[in-house]
């Protein structure tokens, strides 16, 4: 089916539309529609998994709460802790001094009882020569009564360290009862901080298991692109062989037939806007680039105008599939494919970040143009086929083999194939609507 054929379909098919029901509305001038044939059911289920996510964040708020609090609680166990620690040290400290003291005191007084004694035994002496009759000195006497004197009074004293000696061991006792109870409470609050770690850790695993539920979630609805609306598919006649044509009506252009595809790796909803197989439009491409040629069946180019207006209007994504002689496929990928106006020459101004197997080599072509303007003459554009010969060319001549191209002008893929300009079997450019989930 040719573009040209398509739009005389579209005016009778619209006429028809028209006369048959008043009630249809016009397409959307604001955004990109892509109507397909399930379009209820699939806005039911976006619907159904937005509020899937919405219930799992809020669960995850839920969580991250219970985690932060969680996390107050340890912290206000381990300073409470460290304050237990720091009273124990303490209390250490005052219970070795005044044990200190006793041993002192103890010591004191055992030199002091060694004098004692001493004097004690001289006194015990002197009393047995008195018994025997021997002569005693006046002086003797008198110191033996001054030793009974200062003995006494040692004795007296000798009962008050005594006592001190009992207090200081009772006050002993006390600390250490009181260190028993602290290390008990101390062993308390330990368990309390590691059960609050658990609940921690249990906390994160949880927030980890959400996380990875909302990815899947947001993998799911990145399937749906472009607005779905309740309405039935456009249906072309006379295209069945094409089972996957719908209606395109981008902002200020007219409504165009295109051809949507699923990609296993990569998901649903992909629409084709270039596709080489045969070489069949080598000849009109270089008339058709802005408008468009091929047939929806086979080999296509969309137009560079429809791809400006598409790509300002709405973040597309770009998937290029390359399949070489040898049958081995690879692909490259971009999240942000934008092609600038007539008037820049319809540069490539962005492809986004790369992803895929088949190497970057479309960087090397941003701010290319497709049609380059000549200083020499005012108002004149040379025309390429591609943006720029730098790394590859999808829109070259098609080779029916494979052969080492002499030339830019050819179907091949800078690094596809170790680095060597080899023609390709084929390659199919596709887009779709980047949906942002955040």
């Amino acid at each position: 089916m040719k573009p040209e054929h398509q739009n005389n379909f579209s005016q009778k098919s619209q006429t028809t539309s028209d006369s048959n029901n008043d009630n249809n509305s016009s397409s959307s001038d604001s955004e990109m529609e892509f109507v397909g044939t399930s379009a209820q059911g699939k806005l039911k289920s976006k619907r159904k998994d937005e509020r899937q996510i919405s219930e799992l964040k809020r669960k995850l708020a839920v969580a991250e709460i219970n985690l932060r609090a969680q996390k107050e609680q340890g912290i206000l166990l381990e300073n409470s802790v460290k304050d237990k620690d720091d009273f124990i040290k303490n209390l250490q400290l005052s219970i070795d001094l005044v044990t200190e003291k006793k041993d002192m005191a103890i010591q004191k007084l055992q030199i002091h009882i060694i004098d004692l004694q001493s004097a004690l035994d001289l006194s015990r002496i002197a009393i047995k020569d008195n018994d025997r009759g021997e002569c005693v000195p006046a002086r003797s006497n008198d110191k033996f009564i001054n030793t009974n004197k200062e003995l006494n009074t040692n004795n007296a004293k000798l009962k008050e360290k005594n006592d001190q000696i009992v207090e200081l061991d009772a006050k002993t006792r006390n600390y250490e009862e009181i260190l028993k109870e602290k290390e008990t409470e101390i062993a308390r609050l330990e368990f309390k901080v590691d059960e609050s770690k658990l609940q921690i850790v249990k906390l994160e695993g949880k927030i980890q298991e959400k996380d990875e539920k909302l990815v899947k979630m947001r993998e799911i609805l990145s399937e749906y692109t472009g607005n779905t609306n309740d309405t039935d598919e456009f249906v072309c006649l006379s295209s069945s062989k094409i089972p996957s044509i719908k209606l395109v009506t981008p902002p200020d252009c007219e409504p165009f037939a295109a051809v949507f595809e699923d990609i296993p790796s990569a998901g649903r909803g992909w629409m084709v806007i270039q596709r080489r197989i045969d070489g069949s439009f080598d000849d009109g491409i270089v008339s058709k680039l802005r408008t468009g040629c091929g047939d929806l069946n086979g080999e296509f180019w969309i137009g560079l105008q429809k791809l400006h207006k598409m790509t300002i209007n709405q973040r597309l994504e770009l998937y290029i599939d390359l399949v070489d002689f040898d049958n081995i496929s690879a692909y490259a990928r971009y999240d942000n494919f934008v092609i600038g106006g007539s008037n820049e020459g319809y540069k490539l101004l962005s492809l986004g970040k790369y992803s895929g197997n088949a190497g970057d080599a479309f960087r090397n072509h941003i701010n290319e143009c497709v049609y380059v303007s000549n200083p020499f003459i005012s108002s004149h554009w040379k025309q390429s086929k591609w943006w720029g010969e730098g790394n590859c060319n999808l829109n070259g001549i098609y080779r029916p083999s494979k052969v080492v191209l002499d030339t830019s002008d050819g179907i091949w893929w800078g690094s596809y194939n170790i680095g060597k300009r080899y023609s390709l079997k084929s390659c199919k450019m596709l887009i779709r609507a980047v949906v942002n989930l955040k």
